[in-house]
C-alpha cells in the first residue's frame, strides 16, 4: 500500500517530470485516503480505545495486597500490637483466594486475636453462593470489554466505509465532468473549423451569409458549455483534493493535483456475486445490523448482572490456620478439622423495590433496541431493494442509449454526405450534431450513476474495494 501511495503523491504533489499528468485509478484515490486521511486514522483509534477497554476489565483481576495495623500504648503499657498482610487473588466465577499472616502483641489482646509467637497465617477462598455466583461487575465488564471490542471493529469500519463512499462519489462526478469537458473541447474545436469553411464558402458565393451566423451560434453556444464543464471539474477537482493528505496531516493544494481519472471505470459492473446476495447475507453484512446487535448483547449482559442484584447476598468464607508464615504447611483432612476458619454473611432487602426497578429497565432498554434493530433491518432491505431496481433500470436506459448514440451518429454521417451534395444545410448539420452531443452527456450521466449505484451496494453490505 505505501509503494502505491508514494507513486501516486509524487505525481499528486507537482513532481513528475515535465509537469505531466498521471492517471489516478480509484483504488489508488481510496487507498490514499484510507493511508493519510484524518477520519481514517481517527478511525484507527477505535482498536486502541477496544484494546485499553478489555485492558481495564481485565484489570478487575488483578491481585490485591492489603496491609492492616495498629498499635496502642497507655501509661507505658503496650496494649496491643499488631500487623494484618493480606493477599487477595480474584478468580472467574465470582471466587477469591485469600491468605494472610496475623502478629498480634500486647498485655491486653483480646483472648481471640491472640496468636502464636511467630504468627498465624491463613489460607482460603471465599465464595458468593447467592447474588455474584452466575455474573458479578468485574465478569461483566470483561464480557461487555469483548463486545466493546467487536463493536469498536465494526465502528471503525464503518466510519471508513461513510469516508469511501463518499470519497468515490466526488471522483466519479470529477470524472464525469472531465469526460463531458473533453467531448466540448472537441465540440468547440470543430465548431471553430466549421466556422472557417463556412466563411470562406461565404466569401467565395457558395453559402449565403446566413451560414456564418448558424456557424457563429452554434460555437458560442458550444463554448458556453465548455465554460460549464470547466467550471464543474475544477470544482470537483477541489473537492477531490480535500479528501486527500499529506504524512504531516496537511491538505493537497489543489492547484498542485496533476492527475487525470481512469476512464475505464465507466464499464464497471456489478460482481454477479453482490448481485445474487439473499437478504439474510445481506443483513449479516451490514455493520448498522451488526452494531444494533451488538448494542443488544451489551444490554443483555447488563440485564444478567441486573438479575443477579435481585438475589440475596450470602458469601461463604472457609480456610486453614497454620503457624508461621507457611499456610498450607501440615495440610490434611484431619488438620484442617482442627485448624479451619468459617464465616458467612447474609443480606438482603425486605422487597427487593430498587433492584426489580433497575432489572425491569433493563429489559425495556434490551426492547427499545429491538425495535431500533428491526427498523434498520427494514431500512437496510429497502435500500438493497431499490439499489438493485436502480441498477436493473441504468442497464437498460444505458443499452438503449447506447443505440440511440448509434443512430444519431449513423444520421449526423449520412446528413454529411448530403451535406457534400449539396442536399442538405449547417442548420441540420448543427441539429444531428448537438444529439450526438446530448447523448453522449447522457450516456456518461448514466455510466457515472451507475458505478455510484454499485459502490453503494457495496457500502451496505460491507464490501468496497478498500476493506479486502
Amino acid at each position: 500500500m505505501r509503494e502505491i501511495a508514494l507513486i501516486v503523491l509524487i505525481s499528486l504533489f507537482g513532481k513528475c517530470l515535465h509537469g505531466q499528468e498521471q492517471k489516478l485509478t480509484m483504488t489508488e484515490y481510496l487507498g490514499l485516503i484510507k493511508e493519510y486521511h484524518p477520519i481514517a486514522l481517527q478511525a484507527g483509534l477505535n482498536s486502541d480505545r477496544a484494546f485499553l477497554q478489555r485492558r481495564q476489565a481485565l484489570g478487575g483481576f488483578d491481585p490485591k495486597i492489603e496491609v492492616n495495623g495498629g498499635q496502642k500504648t497507655y501509661d507505658g503499657k503496650e496494649y496491643y500490637n499488631y500487623v494484618i498482610p493480606e493477599v487477595k487473588v480474584p478468580l472467574w466465577y465470582g471466587i477469591d483466594l485469600k491468605a494472610n499472616h496475623t502478629q498480634y502483641k500486647g498485655n491486653y489482646v483480646n483472648p481471640e486475636n491472640k496468636v502464636p509467637e511467630d504468627g498465624l497465617s491463613y489460607f482460603g477462598v471465599s465464595v458468593p453462593l447467592g447474588r455474584g455466583l452466575f455474573l458479578d461487575e468485574r465478569r461483566a465488564a470483561l464480557r461487555q470489554a469483548a463486545v466493546f471490542g467487536k463493536q469498536a471493529r465494526a465502528e471503525q469500519q464503518q466510519m471508513l466505509n461513510n469516508l469511501f463512499i463518499s470519497a468515490a462519489q466526488v471522483y466519479t462526478e470529477w470524472m464525469n465532468a472531465w469526460l463531458n469537458r473533453r467531448v466540448y473541447a472537441d465540440a468547440v474545436e470543430l465548431a471553430k473549423v466549421r466556422l472557417e469553411g463556412t466563411r470562406t464558402l461565404f466569401r467565395n458565393g457558395d453559402k449565403p451569409a446566413i451560414d456564418t451566423i448558424e456557424a457563429t451560434v452554434l460555437l458560442q453556444s458550444r463554448e458556453q458549455r465548455l465554460a460549464e464543464y470547466t467550471l464543474a471539474l475544477t470544482n470537483k477537482r477541489n473537492e477531490l483534493a480535500s479528501y486527500l493528505w499529506l504524512e504531516n496531516l496537511s491538505p493537497v493544494d489543489p492547484q498542485k493535483l496533476s492527475v487525470y481519472p481512469d476512464t475505464a471505470l465507466i464499464y464497471e459492473r456489478a460482481p454477479e456475486d453482490l448481485l445474487n446476495r439473499d437478504l439474510n447475507q445481506v443483513l449479516q453484512s451490514s455493520l448498522d445490523v451488526q452494531l444494533s446487535r451488538l448494542k443488544i448483547d451489551q444490554l443483555d449482559i447488563e440485564r444478567r448482572l441486573k438479575l443477579e442484584e435481585v438475589k440475596p447476598d450470602l458469601n461463604l468464607n472457609i480456610g486453614v490456620l497454620n503457624k508461621g508464615f507457611n499456610p498450607v504447611r501440615n495440610f490434611d483432612p484431619d488438620y484442617f478439622v482442627n485448624n479451619q476458619k468459617l464465616g458467612f454473611t447474609v443480606a438482603f432487602p425486605l422487597t427487593f423495590t430498587k433492584q426489580r426497578a433497575a432489572y425491569s429497565l433493563s429489559r425495556l432498554k434490551i426492547r427499545e433496541a429491538e425495535y431500533s434493530l428491526s427498523d434498520k433491518q427494514n431500512a437496510v432491505t429497502v435500500k438493497w431493494s431499490n439499489y438493485l431496481n436502480e441498477y436493473s433500470v441504468l442497464n437498460s436506459l444505458l443499452a438503449s442509449n447506447a443505440e440511440i448514440q448509434k443512430s444519431n451518429r449513423q444520421l449526423l454521417q449520412g446528413e454529411e454526405i448530403k451535406f457534400r451534395f449539396g442536399d442538405s444545410s449547417i442548420f441540420m448539420i448543427n441539429s444531428r450534431e448537438q444529439k450526438v452531443l446530448e447523448t453522449q452527456e447522457k450516456l456518461y450521466d448514466l455510466y457515472s450513476k451507475r458505478i455510484k449505484v454499485i459502490q453503494s451496494l457495496k457500502w451496505l453490505v460491507n464490501d468496497l474495494e478498500q476493506n479486502k
